[in-house]
C-alpha cells in the first residue's frame, strides 16, 4: 500500500463506501470502519481484513470468503452494491476506485 491509511477511510473492508453515508460526509457520528474500530467491534469482516494486514478484503486469497457471500447476498442492497465496488475495486485498483467515487478528483470532461 502505497498511501496513508487515512487516504483509504472511505473505502471499507468489505466494499461498502463510506462517502456515501451522510453520518460519514457529516462527520458526525463516523469516521469509517478502519478509524473507528469501537462502532464496529462486533464486525467481524473488519477484525479479519485488520489482523490480516489487509487494505480491503479483495485482497485476501479467500475472497470471497463464505462469511462475505452471505454478508453480500443477505437481501440488503447496500450489501449487494458493496460486493459490486468490492469487484470493481478488485480490477481497478482502490485509488481509481476512490478517484471514481469522488467527483472533485476528476479532471473536468470535456464539452
Amino acid at each position: 500500500m502505497n498511501a496513508a491509511m487515512n487516504d483509504y477511510e472511505a473505502l471499507s473492508y468489505c466494499g461498502i463506501y463510506c462517502g456515501d453515508c451522510s453520518n460519514y460526509r457529516q462527520n458526525m457520528n463516523c469516521g469509517g470502519c478502519k478509524s473507528e474500530p469501537e462502532l464496529l467491534w462486533d464486525c467481524t469482516t473488519r477484525a479479519c481484513a485488520a489482523n490480516k494486514g489487509l487494505l480491503h478484503c479483495g485482497q485476501c486469497p479467500e475472497f470471497p470468503c463464505a462469511e462475505l457471500k452471505e454478508f453480500y447476498h443477505d437481501g440488503k442492497p447496500s450489501h449487494l452494491k458493496a460486493y459490486e465496488n468490492m469487484l470493481e475495486i478488485i480490477g481497478k485498483g482502490a485509488d481509481v476506485w476512490l478517484d471514481e467515487q469522488n467527483p472533485s478528483t476528476q479532471a473536468p470532461s470535456k464539452p
